[in-house]
């Protein structure tokens, strides 16, 4: 890869991390979409700050996470602005809530938010990642290496909820999905890393866990780093900026697959992409 991409996406980008990985990649990038739940109005300022920051152009499209069909337009909204997706950062993420909930969907929304729907994002751009060679990288979390996760109830149907046991069961099978994009995905295949970036001080952090963390700048360079890096990562797991070993159970063939399997059925969605039943 090139160490400048040419057209970047970034979920989650008008509030922590995220906000300051747009900030970043703003001042460089020749095309930039970026994505919100807010209504566009809602975060203008943000918007032209990004502008002023680099030549290239910026997009913003709202979409909210609790609706796999508003990340069906995002895709298709995404495919109307760009021929390639060079590299696609799947960031966008919630804390568990305090007890069981459920999109509009019928899904638990933790695992919606943080997993699903990355996935179905992932999955209808990759004609444009494959286009460019791109690279996909998903945000994750080190909670995930504490975490199990139950294939046949990804919903949390009969599993103990609490808001951090979600969460870091979300994060858990991104960090999968990462590695089967490399791995075990339709051909042509395109690079995938997933990443801990770092326990950052933010909303997100603080609705879940009494501690304070590092600046959120922090968690945005390594966030960077791992979407600018020249070399493909090759579905590797990054505890902030060095290669780390996963949950033992993401190296696992057979897990990867039925997971992938559970996953396409929950967002009707085909392995290559396409839509399912």
């Amino acid at each position: 890869m090139s160490t400048v991409p040419s057209t970047l996406v970034l979920t989650g980008a008008t509030s922590g991390i995220g906000e300051a990985v747009a900030h970043r990649l703003a001042a460089h990038a020749p095309r930039l979409i970026v994505h919100g739940p807010q209504r566009s109005e809602d975060v203008s300022r943000f918007l032209a700050h990004l502008k002023e920051l680099g030549p290239g152009d910026v997009h913003y499209i709202q979409a909210d996470f609790d609706e796999l069909a508003a990340v069906e337009t995002l895709a298709e909204r995404i495919t109307g602005l760009t021929d390639r997706v060079d590299v696609l950062i799947n960031n966008a993420g919630r804390p568990g809530p305090t007890a069981r909930q459920l999109s509009s969907d019928g899904n638990e929304r933790t695992l919606q938010t943080n997993y699903l729907a990355p996935v179905l994002l992932t999955a209808r751009l990759a004609p444009l990642l494959r286009a460019a060679r791109g690279r996909v990288v998903n945000v994750s979390s080190a909670t995930h290496l504490s975490a199990s996760l139950n294939i046949d109830d990804l919903n949390m149907e009969h599993a103990a909820y609490s808001s951090t046991n979600a969460y870091s069961r979300s994060k858990l099978a991104l960090v999968a999905h990462a590695r089967w994009l490399v791995d075990q995905a339709p051909e042509p295949r395109y690079d995938a890393v997933s990443l801990h970036p770092g326990v950052i001080r933010t909303t997100l952090l603080h609705a879940m866990f009494d501690i304070d963390g590092d600046p959120v700048i922090d968690g945005a360079r390594n966030v960077v780093r791992a979407a600018n890096a020249a070399a493909p990562w090759k579905g590797k797991y990054l505890d902030e900026d060095r290669p780390s070993r996963p949950n033992l159970v993401v190296l696992k063939t057979e897990f990867r697959r039925l997971l992938m399997e559970q996953t396409f059925r929950l967002t009707r969605t085909g392995a290559d992409g396409t839509h399912g039943p």
